[in-house]
């Protein structure tokens, strides 16, 4: 659906988010997919983590935190216990709602 409001030109009026629409709306495809793989594949530690506004080049180094305090939510994520939580969304070191 926003693929072809994308192309029509008609995302601001059919209500997609006004700024960085296409990254946001890839952000959130990416979350629900988490949580679709997780479902899938309960066997496997299937999450999604926001590593904060990290000072990188995406953010022109804008970012509040340097690459490894960013890195270190990443991987705190990645090392969860074996049967640990599965189809989350991580922010700051906590589970967190990507809504």
């Amino acid at each position: 659906m926003f693929v072809k409001d994308f192309e029509a030109g008609t995302v601001d009026s059919r209500g997609w988010p006004k700024y960085f629409s296409t990254y946001k709306v890839a952000k959130a495809t990416l979350n629900a997919y988490s949580r679709i793989l997780a479902r899938e594949h309960p066997e496997l530690r299937v999450n999604c983590v926001h590593p904060g506004y990290v000072k990188t080049d995406l953010t022109i180094h804008s970012g509040f935190l340097t690459p490894e305090e960013g890195g270190s939510r990443v991987a705190m994520v990645a090392l969860l216990p074996k049967g640990g939580v599965t189809g989350a969304f991580f922010e700051d070191f906590k589970e967190s709602s990507f809504v």
